[in-house]
């Protein structure tokens, strides 16, 4: 490392606001003239801890936050109030009443239950005063039908739910457990009998009849199907819902009482990709109904506008807006934010929604469904560092389907180099704000920054076959061809060159360097070797859903790994990775790094002590820009000492 070469005082600055900022990070509960929002703070130790702040909208109609609670992160409007769940010292889970006492907002809360486990879904029973809620049961190291192992800290499996964050969290099944809101009443835990073989997800909605709880189920082949189990309230037997030929998960209560939307996503056959929709089940057929979307779009349901409108987030490449499917006309309209929806709530023709974009940090506006007004909630105060940024559509002859990226590039003055931003997932996009794969820091430091949108992002599902089961043949691949293609139409061609990805854009990153030479690679939980991944990682599932078994299909696995001798040697390459990542071992990038040695190459490996998946300690945070921007400076060039000044 040169010693001359420091990250210049735009950047850190930007970095460290950056990380102190409290994040906004969905709409927890939305009544017509009350926003409650779950945002995560930073407390005094390193950790962001979630908060429900709620809003108020007075007679001038503005909007004041007018009370908080830490520790809490789920809520519910219901008649007297708002209900939420929030986390006590000792861990365990306090679901309390806070009323709403005439447009007071000191009322203080009312505990209507303690669970010992982890709170999944809130609901209210139609027609009713109670309230529905699943239950993560809590579980103790080394349970064991014949308690062998008894005084230890062994966690036990004969099955294949067998993972290591289940291993570091023990947790038991999912329950259902009821409450009345009124004063008198306790809770009370609802029997249920499962078909064989599944689990509950902790997902769930309620009708006038029944409650429609998520379930999964493992499948032969690693792979798992998810559906819904419709339970009465009668005590009649339940129904199962799994149909042929696709999942269905997140179900979305409507006010009729009688009907659940939910997202449907297709079990793709042998050469196909996956497509999403939203659907509708219903008493008493309960049969699905898939909702074909307008130009083959992915719909999530959030929300009902009344019982005949259900109002769906949608990406369409750029962004994220909503639209309204209209049951009795069978047809669509759309709604659009001022920026990329995130997140929202439905209630009076009216959507609270967390919006972002990549120059736009995350806000909070409530927007009018049929003439798509805006009014302001609230908005993160973070300001950027000076840039502009243009989004291309781009088309290459031989790949279907619409392609982009996005660049962001200094205000003045040429870009010193160019940064290249491959993003996880990844069926993922950019449309939206990023709280640790951030563009700007790297623009303060005089780079362009290109943000790739390659097949399998989500918004260009005309692409979707292009990547489906080929991450490195097939995205990475048109990956680098796009990246080439924007650098020769925006005058970037000639600058040096830093590739940067997590998870999949890890792998995409190093798998793009032969035929890009990059002076400066950079991965963070890299997706290397997909067939250990399935074997090791508690997402196994994933990986076999989409590539088949590892046993049967390992040609294919091995194609879309990592290829050994795929960096040129003397390019320099920062690996680094969370210690307790679950769901890419950690072993990947040790075992990388090694290889990469090996063969000439510069690399470099970090490992996070208190880091899973995510990096998401700020401090963390902080010290990966840090190295990373340093490195930048030194591969692609450094500024002089006056523009280090800031």
């Amino acid at each position: 490392m040169r010693p001359d070469v420091v990250v210049g005082d735009t950047a850190t600055r930007f970095v460290d606001a950056m990380q102190a900022e409290a994040r906004i990070t969905a709409v927890a509960a939305y009544a017509r003239d009350r926003v409650t929002l779950r945002v995560d703070a930073l407390d005094g130790q390193d950790h962001l801890v979630p908060s429900l702040v709620c809003h108020r909208r007075d007679a001038e109609g503005t909007w004041r936050s007018v009370w908080s609670v830490s520790g809490a992160f789920q809520a519910l409007p219901v008649p007297a109030g708002l209900v939420y769940v929030r986390r006590g010292e000792d861990g365990r889970q306090f679901v309390a009443l806070r009323a709403d006492t005439g447009g007071s907002d000191t009322a203080p809360e009312r505990v209507l239950d303690i669970r010992p486990g982890m709170v999944g879904s809130l609901m209210l029973r139609p027609g009713t005063g109670t309230l529905v809620y699943t239950v993560e049961g809590p579980s103790a190291p080394g349970d064991h039908p014949q308690s062998v192992l008894r005084d230890s800290d062994a966690v036990w499996w004969d099955g294949p739910d067998a993972s290591l964050a289940g291993a570091r969290r023990p947790v038991g099944d999912w329950q259902l457990w009821q409450v009345p809101l009124g004063a008198e009443g306790e809770a009370q835990q609802v029997g249920l009998t499962l078909p064989p073989g599944t689990a509950l997800t902790g997902e769930a909605a309620c009708t006038a009849e029944a409650v429609v709880l998520g379930t999964r189920e493992h499948r032969p082949d690693g792979s798992r199907r998810f559906g819904l189990l419709v339970v009465a309230y009668d005590g009649s037997p339940a129904r199962h819902l799994q149909p042929t030929g696709f999942d269905i998960t997140a179900p979305v209560s409507c006010p009729d009482g009688l009907t659940v939307a939910c997202l449907a996503a297709s079990l793709p056959a042998e050469g196909e990709a996956p497509a999403q929709y939203a659907a509708l089940v219903a008493a008493p057929s309960w049969e699905p109904q898939i909702l074909k979307a307008p130009d083959d779009t992915w719909q999530q349901p959030c929300g009902w506008d009344g019982p005949d409108r259900l109002v769906c987030r949608g990406a369409e490449g750029r962004r994220s807006v909503l639209n309204t499917y209209h049951v009795r006309t069978s047809s669509w309209t759309r709604t659009e934010a001022s920026a990329s929806v995130l997140h929202a709530q439905i209630a009076d023709g009216r959507a609270a929604a967390v919006v972002a974009a990549i120059a736009t940090p995350p806000a909070v506006e409530v927007v009018h469904l049929s003439t798509g007004a805006v009014e302001p909630v609230t908005a993160t105060r973070l300001t950027l560092p000076a840039g502009r940024v243009s989004h291309h559509p781009q088309r290459l002859p031989d790949v279907p389907g619409n392609l982009a990226s996005w660049l962001c590039v200094p205000e003045d003055g040429p870009a010193r180099g160019t940064v290249v931003l491959l993003h996880g997932g990844p069926v993922r996009n950019w449309a939206e704000w990023h709280w640790r794969w951030n563009p700007w820091p790297f623009v303060a430091s005089g780079f362009a920054v290109i943000l790739v949108e390659p097949p399998l992002s989500l918004g260009y599902a005309s692409s979707m076959s292009t990547g489906w089961r080929r991450w490195r043949t097939g995205v990475a691949a048109v990956a680098a061809r796009q990246i080439d293609q924007l650098r020769d139409r925006t005058g970037l061609a000639d600058t040096p060159l830093a590739v940067v990805g997590p998870c999949v854009g890890g792998l995409l990153a190093l798998s793009v360097a032969q035929e890009l030479r990059p002076r400066l690679v950079v991965s963070y939980g890299g997706t290397m070797d997909q067939a250990q991944i399935v074997g090791g990682g508690d997402g196994s599932w994933l990986w076999a859903g989409e590539f088949g078994s590892p046993d049967t299909e390992h040609a294919r696995y091995a194609a879309e790994s990592f290829q050994p001798h795929s960096v040129p040697a003397g390019t320099r390459v920062l690996l680094s990775h969370g210690l307790h990542d679950g769901w890419v071992p950690p072993t990947e990038s040790l075992r990388v790094h090694r290889a990469l040695l090996r063969d000439g190459v510069r690399s470099e490996l970090v490992l996070f002590r208190t880091e899973g998946h995510q990096l998401a300690r700020p401090r963390n945070v902080r010290a990966w820009y840090r190295w990373t921007l340093t490195a930048c400076l030194e591969e692609l060039g450094a500024p002089a000492a006056a523009e280090r000044a800031g």
